[in-house]
């Protein structure tokens, strides 16, 4: 990860923090229709219970405001550390904990709001819901059509840049044969595929009973789930969007700022339809506030105002009362499944940035033993018998190879596996491209480039090689 991708980051979350920041810890309550995940009610408009809560609200959006600033600043810092993979390491810790520390304020004023709610004399009633048969089923914000048209397109752009990487056709235009272009065209497609069945199921969420008036309850949730729909339009097209413009890229201004430049207008596209998604929900909430007549009282079964547990709750997924977007039922089976599987693929992340930090800071080295060529990186990674080693050279400057991963590790200076070298597709690569001098040879077909752990040693196991 250069500088230029710590842009990318900083593009990221800021915004991500901005919008987090004026959607959950907002200045003005009243219109709101949950108060830090507690459902706002006619009680609170009482003089001294609406003094309190102001006082709540005042208090948890200047920690809030605090931990944002410390964050921009955090931010800062990380991008002056000289050291990349110390950086990369972190950056995704910061991340991580950052989102939950970002939280705590939200979650201490949901627990202040359920005191003054029983110290008002407010008693929630557990386990009661309202269903309106009349609309049960029937309400919808989604054409599935407006998902799969910029998809089919993406999808296009997918094959072209296929097809140019298996150079079926040829452009005039130095062509690497590196499936950088499919790799990139692929993730933004698969992208836009995952973004389906996520829309499909907010579409699904069972409608809300806000009113006895069953009109009123079709036209809010037919409001609801159509600001959500348009959401994932515009996120669909985002990715078509990048998808056309990765391939422009590739053929006239194939270069790092670039791609930084193309990776920032995506964030700030997605950014900004969530930006459109919070001001529509607000005003259908504001809207709609004056037309509800059922309040359904079920802020105990939200913990700490984040997580939903309730079984008597059939639904898998409902609506989140702390960010966008929706979230699961911890008590259905379903649910319990997807807590798990989601916990074990958090292990398996933080696992994976260890088993990158020691490779990362593992030393390399190469000696020959036994009539092997041994390439240690924390493990013996490459081992070739001396006798089928062909034309051994000693290059110079690794570092003006250009280097594709397909298969191993990547993090500059560190190459460890299988990539394709300068358009060749294939080699075997065991280098740290800070190296003034590296090996070279051809070991039944395959092309190898090695670094030992300095270039006298690399030099020591040439003169091995070539007898000199």
């Amino acid at each position: 990860m250069n500088m230029l991708m710590d842009i990318v980051l900083l593009v990221i979350m800021i915004p991500t923090l901005l919008i987090m920041f004026f959607y959950e810890y907002p200045a003005k309550w009243h219109d709101r229709k949950f108060i830090f995940g507690v459902r706002n009610r006619e009680e609170f408009r009482d003089e001294k219970v609406a003094s309190e809560i102001d006082r709540i609200a005042a208090s948890t959006r200047k920690q809030a405001l605090i931990i944002m600033i410390c964050s921009f600043v955090i931010m800062g810092l990380i991008m002056l550390i000289p050291d990349e993979l110390t950086r990369v390491v972190i950056w995704v810790i910061f991340i991580l904990a950052d989102i939950i520390v970002f939280a705590v304020p939200f979650m201490n004023a949901n627990r202040e709001m359920k005191s003054l709610k029983r110290a008002i004399g407010i008693v929630s009633a557990k386990g009661t819901t309202y269903t309106d048969l009349k609309g049960a089923g029937v309400v919808s914000g989604l054409k599935i059509k407006d998902l799969v048209i910029p998809d089919i397109v993406a999808a296009a752009g997918f094959v072209f840049a296929m097809l140019y990487d298996l150079k079926v056709f040829d452009l005039s235009i130095e062509n690497h044969g590196s499936f950088v272009m499919t790799s990139m065209t692929g993730t933004f497609l698969f992208i836009g595929i995952i973004l389906i069945p996520i829309a499909v199921m907010m579409d699904r969420v069972r409608n809300e009973v806000i009113s006895e008036n069953s009109d009123t309850n079709i036209n809010y949730n037919r409001a609801k789930k159509k600001s959500f729909a348009d959401m994932f339009v515009l996120m669909t097209w985002a990715n078509t969007a990048m998808i056309i413009l990765s391939v422009l890229m590739i053929f006239f201004a194939n270069s790092d700022i670039t791609m930084v430049i193309l990776m920032s207008v995506y964030m700030l596209m997605l950014m900004a339809s969530l930006v459109l998604l919070v001001r529509k929900n607000l005003a259908i909430d504001k809207r709609y506030r004056k037309d509800t007549t059922i309040d359904i009282d079920d802020d105990d079964r939200w913990i700490l105002g984040s997580f939903y547990y309730n079984p008597d709750d059939r639904r898998l997924n409902v609506a989140k009362r702390m960010g966008i977007g929706g979230t699961i039922n911890l008590a259905h089976p379903a649910g319990k499944v997807i807590t798990a599987v989601a916990g074990l693929f958090l292990i398996f992340v933080v696992a994976m940035l260890v088993l990158v930090a020691v490779a990362g800071k593992s030393s390399m080295s190469v000696r020959i033993e036994n009539g092997t060529l041994i390439c240690n990186h924390y493990i013996d990674s490459i081992k070739v018998s001396v006798a089928d080693i062909e034309d051994p050279e000693l290059c110079n400057q690794a570092s003006d190879l250009k280097l594709y991963r397909q298969v191993g590790f990547s993090m500059p200076p560190i190459y460890d596996g299988t990539f394709i070298v300068d358009g060749q597709s294939g080699c075997k690569v065991f280098l740290n491209t800070d190296s003034d001098v590296y090996l070279k040879f051809v070991s039944d077909g395959v092309t190898y480039y090695v670094t030992g752990s300095d270039d006298a040693e690399t030099v020591s196991v040439y003169g091995e090689l070539t007898g000199e």
